[in-house]
């Protein structure tokens, strides 16, 4: 069948002629959609660039910042592993310590009323850095106290007894004991006991507890002695 085209010859060209004319309207069109469509993906890659910029130079600042703290604690870089070396002997030092706060306080509950320490001094067990929990150091340590009692013997021998009953001394012996009638408005006697200083190792705790934000330094690893030397002062005669 053949087709047949009835319209007349000017009409058959204004189709044609419509669509080369509205053809570069279309293509600007679409080239200015293209074009804000590139300009917007440019927009936002950009202002992402900026923002990833940004961050870097915030890394890079915070890395600085690192850097220098780091520089500054340089000195103390092999800090902790000198802790951890000495901490063995601070931990022996303290565990093998004697507690002379808590012997002061049992002392004064024990001595009777009919007697009066003068001076005493004492001597406490050397360190020990290998000594066992719960076990008492040895050598033991030495006191030696003197004072002053009412006219009676049986008075010393009741300071004896009752210093003998404080965990931290044991085989308290009389040394001496004389009656003085001259130095005090009434008679009194004279005396001196020695006794040996119990340390037990761990009795007050086994290591030492390094809190934080503070130090703790440990003492030298060498024998130890600690002394300690009270005096008290000799009571007015009115109490005798």
């Amino acid at each position: 069948m053949r087709r047949i085209n009835l319209l007349p010859p000017e009409e058959r060209r204004r189709p044609a002629e419509r669509l080369r004319g509205g053809a570069p309207a279309i293509l600007l069109i679409v080239g200015a959609t293209a074009l804000i469509f590139m300009v917007g993906v440019y927009l936002f890659f950009l202002f992402r660039l900026n923002a990833v910029e940004d961050e870097i130079a915030g890394l890079d600042q915070q890395i600085a910042d690192q850097n220098a703290q780091l520089a500054e604690l340089e000195p103390y870089r092999d800090l902790q592993a000198q802790l951890d070396a000495k901490k063995p002997v601070a931990d022996g030092i303290y565990s093998t310590r004697f507690p002379w706060d808590q012997f002061l306080q049992g002392l004064a509950f024990v001595i009777p009323e009919s007697t009066a320490l003068d001076t005493f001094t004492a001597e406490a067990a050397p360190v020990s850095l290998e000594a066992q929990p719960e076990q008492p150091l040895e050598p033991p340590g030495a006191i030696t106290f003197t004072g002053i009692a009412l006219p009676r013997y049986q008075n010393v021998a009741d300071f004896v007894v009752q210093i003998n009953d404080l965990r931290y001394l044991s085989n308290a012996e009389l040394s001496s004991a004389q009656l003085d009638r001259d130095t005090f408005a009434q008679p009194a006697i004279n005396f001196e006991v020695a006794s040996e200083l119990i340390t037990v190792a761990g009795e007050n705790g086994t290591e030492v507890r390094l809190d934080g934000g503070s130090s703790t330094q440990a003492a030298d690893t060498g024998v130890q002695e600690e002394r300690y030397q009270a005096r008290v002062d000799r009571p007015g005669s009115e109490r005798w």
